[in-house]
C-alpha cells in the first residue's frame, strides 16, 4: 500500500485539530471564523533545494509556487501570505537571491506580504504561510463519485526530467527545466465546470490519485496512453534508461491540478476513470494490460 512517513505524521497531528475534522486532510486547512483558506509550506536545502545547480531566485519561486499550488486546490486564489526565513549569516547574497524570487513571485501575482520572521541557522531553510478568500464552496479531496473522470491540467514529469536535466548539465531540455525552477501554478486554465474532487500534483500523480480515491472511498483507473507525455519528459527517461511511466506517474513538484468531474473539461487532459471501490485504490492500465505499480517509487519529503 502506498504510504510514507508525512502521511503518518499527519494522522498523529489530526487529533489535536478541530473536533469537527472538517477539512482535516485537504489541500488547505479552512478557517472559517475569518472565511479564510490558510496553508503553508517550507523547503530545507539538501532536501529540498541544491543551490551547487539552482539560482537562489528560484528556492523562493518555488516556495512561493508550492503554496499558491495548495490554494488552487482548493478552488481558491491567493492574496496575502508571511514568511520564515533562516540562513548562514555568511551567505547573505544567496538569501538575497531567495528573497528576490519570493518578490517577484508575490509582485507578478498580487499576493501581499504581511510579514514574517529571519534568524540564522547551519543552512538554509524557508518557509510561507498563504491565505485566500474562502471560496463558496471549496473543492475537497473526497467528492469524487463512480462515473466520474479524471483530469489534469498539463503534462506530468516534466518537473523531474528538469531536475535530472540540471543534475546532468544537460542543456537540451528548456520546457523541463523552466518547470522544474520557475513553477506557475497561475499559468493553466480555469475549471470551466464543477468539480466533484480537487488535489494540486505535489509528490506524484499516482500518489495523488490515491489520496482523492483514499479521501473519497472509491477507485480510480489510469490510462496511461492517455497521459500526455512531454518530448523533454521521453528524452530524459531514455537518457537515464528509465521507465517513463516513473516520469509520468512517481515525478513531483509540477503544482497543476488533478480533478475529478462528470463532464468533459476542455483545456483539461482526461486521463482515467472514477469507480466503486475495489481491491486497488489505484489502478493503472498501460497497453490495455495492468502496469506493476508496486516499483514505483514513493516521494519522500524527508530526502530524495
Amino acid at each position: 500500500m502506498l504510504d510514507n512517513r508525512e502521511w503518518d505524521i499527519i494522522r498523529t497531528l489530526t487529533a489535536l485539530d478541530d473536533p469537527q475534522r472538517a477539512f482535516i486532510g485537504d489541500d488547505c486547512a479552512v478557517w472559517r471564523e475569518h472565511h479564510l483558506l490558510v496553508t503553508t509550506d517550507h523547503m530545507t536545502e539538501g532536501v529540498h533545494f541544491d543551490l551547487s545547480f539552482m539560482p537562489p531566485d528560484a528556492v523562493g519561486w518555488r516556495l512561493m509556487a508550492a503554496n499558491a499550488s495548495d490554494i488552487f486546490a482548493m478552488g481558491g486564489r491567493p492574496t496575502h501570505c508571511t514568511l520564515n526565513l533562516a540562513f548562514p549569516p555568511d551567505r547573505r547574497a544567496e538569501a538575497d537571491g531567495i528573497v528576490s524570487g519570493i518578490v517577484r513571485f508575490c509582485r507578478e501575482h498580487r499576493i501581499v506580504c504581511l510579514g514574517g520572521d529571519t534568524t540564522g541557522a547551519s543552512l538554509f531553510f524557508v518557509g510561507a504561510t498563504m491565505f485566500a478568500p474562502l471560496p463558496d464552496a471549496p473543492w475537497r479531496r473526497s467528492g469524487a463519485q463512480p462515473g466520474d473522470r479524471l483530469f489534469i491540467a498539463a503534462e506530468p514529469g516534466l518537473s523531474q526530467a528538469g531536475l535530472f536535466a540540471l543534475r546532468g548539465n544537460h542543456h537540451d531540455c528548456p520546457t523541463a527545466v523552466q518547470r522544474f525552477l520557475y513553477p506557475d501554478p497561475f499559468i493553466y486554465p480555469a475549471v470551466p465546470a464543477p468539480v466533484t474532487a480537487a488535489i494540486d500534483l505535489s509528490d506524484s500523480l499516482f500518489s495523488e490519485a490515491t489520496l482523492i480515491a483514499r479521501s473519497s472511498g472509491v477507485s480510480i483507473e489510469i490510462v496511461l496512453d492517455a497521459v500526455p507525455h512531454h518530448p523533454e519528459v521521453i528524452r530524459m527517461a531514455k537518457r537515464g534508461n528509465i521507465p517513463v511511466s516513473d516520469f509520468l506517474l512517481a515525478g513531483g513538484e509540477e503544482f497543476f491540478l488533478i480533478v475529478t468531474a462528470p463532464a468533459p473539461l476542455p483545456g483539461f487532459y482526461e486521463i482515467g476513470i472514477v469507480t466503486e471501490r475495489g481491491p486497488h485504490e489505484v489502478l493503472v492500465h498501460s497497453g490495455g494490460a495492468p502496469l506493476d505499480t508496486a516499483r514505483l517509487p514513493v516521494w519522500n519529503h524527508f530526502g530524495r
